[in-house]
């Protein structure tokens, strides 16, 4: 990749590049996203500090930030940014130095050297592998530090909570044929509950979690009828569901499971609109609904930046991954001398008060040596120093959204920070055309999947022009009509590219790629 086919767009070391997207070829579409947030080469997993990968993929954008140390033990980091071929990604593995450090004024990084080119292949959303300079090819996964039987899923608050989706069901081909509204009832015991629904039927499932795996595995207490879900087997990760789906209509083939988490909330049943009878527990969109307890508003994980800092030369970046409870924060940046390094904290992320609807926590940073280099022997890292606390806040009004935070660094002023679209729209074509779920357009006897993948003038529209979708520059907001019918009209909002909704899921992207996990293992 020459420097001719990047754009440089953003201060951060984090996204010092990204590939010109015109200058791209086509590549076979995938059939899943790699998840946003924290890996870890598998073999390296010991209970000990050591090195890791923080990875974004945004369409066809794949950016990778490597924390791990110089040969000398100093903790370091590297940065990748390429463009997904398939599933694979081939990029320089590179090294700034220069940069700002905590409490630090404005300093520019410069690209010091790459150490070779990084080979990633992705074989789901959770896994995958590496081949690091001067290192064989090694496994890699998602790093989940809190999965369904975390600690905090055991805690009081969580006791009678209804976790809410929308569920997509997928055919052999990757063509959405069925879809439902799922409310899981959590418990402290088994078995717990599982309505699914939609227009036409209704399924009620009992659901237990079997001991030695992750996964959730629900059987129909009914026999109902046809189309109906008689065993959905599936794992939760994070905004995320994935799993398999068998109806009760005879011989009708298993399906993949797509799905978003968007809220959970307490008791089942009691949201009322206009009202306040529901306890919000958490939350993955801002002002969703009128909560009489503000529930914990979670952040969008992946590559984060401070706004700010925003130019056209590389800085300094942040990776987020909120995860039960919990935030991991990797903040990637340099030491007064110039040189690159990475600080790592964890801390306990909720609601600041029953009544708020700001979210926040606070934990300190840490800096750690002696660990594995690019290339090196293994070794396990060890503690140097605590650089301070960071104080992050995230806002859940209607006015806001779950990609911005304020962020405060040791020795500096509270700041604007958010996530990096990777693949920022340049044209209506970028913000429109890919795949959606639109509930309300199938309630009125459209389609159950829309792709918009035509335009006309400043509309875009599927190929039969059935569904149409028109921009409103000042509000961020896109107005649908399907079969140009006052009934049929949908807002779908363009002013957050990360946001969960119940209302349109994005089924794969502008390049066809499936926005879910893919088939992931479920033991």
């Amino acid at each position: 990749m020459t420097h001719t086919t990047r754009i440089q767009i953003l201060r951060s070391t984090v996204l010092a590049s990204v590939l010109a997207l015109a200058s791209v070829a086509s590549w076979a579409a995938r059939d899943f996203t790699p998840q946003a947030g924290t890996w870890v080469i598998s073999e390296e997993v010991d209970g000990n500090p050591g090195r890791g990968l923080a990875i974004d993929v945004q369409g066809n954008t794949f950016i990778m930030q490597v924390y791990g140390y110089e040969q000398n033990g100093d903790a370091t980091f590297y940065t990748a940014v390429g463009q997904m071929q398939g599933d694979t990604v081939t990029a320089p593995l590179v090294r700034y130095t220069g940069g700002r450090s905590f409490g630090s004024g404005p300093r520019d990084a410069v690209e010091d050297h790459s150490l070779g080119d990084v080979i990633l292949r992705f074989s789901n959303g959770l896994q995958g592998t590496i081949q690091l300079p001067g290192e064989p090819e090694r496994e890699i996964e998602r790093f989940l530090f809190a999965q369904r039987d975390a600690p905090h899923y055991k805690t009081e608050q969580w006791q009678g909570v209804t976790r809410d989706a929308r569920w997509l069901g997928l055919n052999e081909q990757g063509q959405v044929v069925n879809a439902w509204r799922a409310m899981l009832q959590w418990g402290a015991t088994d078995p717990m509950q599982l309505s699914l629904s939609n227009e036409s039927s209704r399924s009620n499932l009992e659901c237990t979690r079997p001991a030695q795996t992750q996964s959730i595995h629900c059987i129909a207490v009914s026999q109902t009828s046809s189309p109906v879900v008689k065993e959905a087997e599936f794992r939760l990760v994070g905004a995320q569901v994935t799993g398999i789906l068998t109806l009760q209509a005879e011989g009708a083939a298993p399906l993949q499971l797509q799905g978003v988490n968007t809220e959970a909330f307490f008791p089942p049943g009691a949201v009322i609109l206009g009202g306040c009878c529901s306890r919000g527990v958490e939350t993955y969109g801002q002002g969703s609904v009128p909560y009489g307890q503000q529930p914990s508003y979670l952040p969008s994980n992946g590559t984060w930046v401070i706004k700010d800092e925003l130019t056209s030369k590389p800085g300094r970046g942040i990776s987020l991954d909120v995860q039960g409870g919990k935030m991991v924060m990797q903040v990637f940046g340099y030491q007064a001398n110039g040189q690159p390094t990475f600080h790592m904290g964890v801390g306990s992320y909720a609601a600041e008060s029953e009544y708020s609807d700001t979210s926040s926590t606070r934990f300190s940073l840490q800096q750690y040596g002696g660990g594995r280099s690019v290339g090196g022997d293994p070794a396990s890292a060890y503690l140097v120093q605590d650089a301070g606390d960071v104080l992050v806040s995230v806002s859940g009004a209607r006015s806001a959204t779950l990609a911005q935070a304020m962020v405060q660094f040791p020795g500096e002023e509270a700041k604007l920070m958010q996530r990096i679209p990777l693949e920022s729209p340049q044209s209506l074509e970028d913000r429109f055309f890919g795949e959606w779920y639109v509930p309300s357009f199938a309630r009125l006897g459209g389609p159950l999947t829309v792709t918009l993948n035509r335009m006309d003038g400043d509309v875009a529209r599927n190929e039969e022009g059935s569904v149409r979708c028109q921009l409103n520059a000042e509000t961020q907001r896109a107005r649908c009509l399907f079969n140009r019918s006052s009934d049929g009209v949908y807002d779908i909002d363009f002013s957050d590219e990360f946001v969960m909704s119940h209302n349109f899921v994005r089924v794969r992207d502008r390049h066809g790629n499936l926005t879910g996990l893919g088939n992931v293992p479920l033991d």
